[in-house]
């Protein structure tokens, strides 16, 4: 949700739910978690690889949301 919703400049803002960012998330984690390399592999993912996700869900909890994306809920540290 944080990326999506602070993006590298250029990139469009997303404002996604916690059930809609799953995909990116999921993505994200291929990309940065060095033991997802055989799956990565598998499904044949590289730094050229384009891959769409589609987000199914906005903001739809206010509260949830400026949590997780302002305050920094679920962080990785």
């Amino acid at each position: 949700m944080r990326i999506l919703g602070a993006p590298v400049p250029g990139d469009p803002r997303v404002i996604s739910g916690e059930s809609g960012a799953v995909t990116s998330g999921f993505v994200c984690e291929l990309y940065r978690n060095k033991e997802q390399e055989p799956l990565r592999e598998e499904l044949g993912l590289d730094k050229d690889s384009r891959v769409l996700c589609i987000s199914t869900e906005g903001a739809t909890d206010r509260e949830s949301y400026r949590r997780i994306v302002w305050d920094g809920t679920w962080a990785r540290g």
